[in-house]
């Protein structure tokens, strides 16, 4: 967003989210840069009860629910979902499996990728990411939502053999995963191609669902991720404000 004499970020999950990145790169080059914040920084917690979701999607509250989100496309899904499904097979009936349904699918051709597991489909991310133990999640949007929500997860990801073939030299980034991307460091595990088996989804998922130390690490770094996110700036007042305010700051100091 660009302002008098200044340019405000509101970023995107692909793009440059830390302050100091982002006031470096634009710095550099004589421009007046300031990091706003991430609209995503302020969502707020769903309001439904866990007892009142648990009953209005027929799940058992007493035990604990993975969210499952395969990705927002038909072949995102159709990759990743067969290594989804394998996991779930083995973390057996002791769970309770939640696939929030993107709004870019339809729902009767995700019950018949599910090949005739128990597993649950529900109209929303956020009470379910909220709402759930732990969560195997794909590289995208939803990994961003996972940590707003302080779910730990394992992020998986598989492209054809020809599409990873071709761009694994040319990518140069250390992490996949946007909420790695964001903290700088690996905050949550990364199974990607051939890494992506039902048998190491499952061995990290045991140590999310437990209370371990692993499990406590993860959930503080994912709040970390928050106030990056946020752009260490107070909450409560949207991006967009902020950016607006110190656009209105910037015109009244050129008047």
């Amino acid at each position: 967003m660009r302002g008098a004499g200044g340019f405000h970020e509101v970023l995107s999950d692909q793009e440059r989210v830390e302050s100091d990145r982002v006031e470096a790169a634009h710095g550099g080059c004589g421009v007046n840069a300031a990091f706003v914040g991430h609209p995503l920084a302020d969502l707020p917690r769903p309001q439904i009860s866990r007892g009142d979701y648990a009953q209005q999607h027929d799940l058992d509250p007493a035990k604990p629910w993975i969210s499952v989100m395969p990705g927002s496309r038909r072949k995102e899904v159709c990759m990743n979902l067969p290594g989804i499904l394998e996991s779930v097979a083995k973390l057996g009936s002791g769970h309770e499996f939640l696939v929030p349904v993107a709004s870019t699918l339809d729902r009767a051709w995700m019950q018949q990728q599910l090949q005739g597991l128990n597993v649950h489909l529900v109209p929303e991310s956020l009470p379910a990411l909220a709402h759930s133990r732990a969560g195997i999640i794909a590289s995208g949007t939803a990994t961003v939502e996972a940590a707003l929500m302080e779910l730990p997860f394992v992020m998986v990801y598989r492209v054809s053999p020809l599409t990873y073939f071709l761009g694994k030299p040319r990518v140069k980034i250390p992490h996949f995963a946007m909420v790695n991307l964001i903290a700088g460091k690996e905050v949550v595990p990364e199974l990607v191609q051939h890494d992506f088996t039902g048998d190491k989804v499952v061995a990290l998922l045991a140590q999310l669902v437990a209370e371990s130390p692993a499990r406590a690490k993860m959930l503080n770094e994912l709040r970390d991720v928050r106030l990056k996110l946020a752009g260490n700036l107070p909450f409560g007042i949207h991006p967009a404000d902020r950016a607006a305010e110190m656009t209105l700051s910037l015109l009244h100091s050129k008047s």
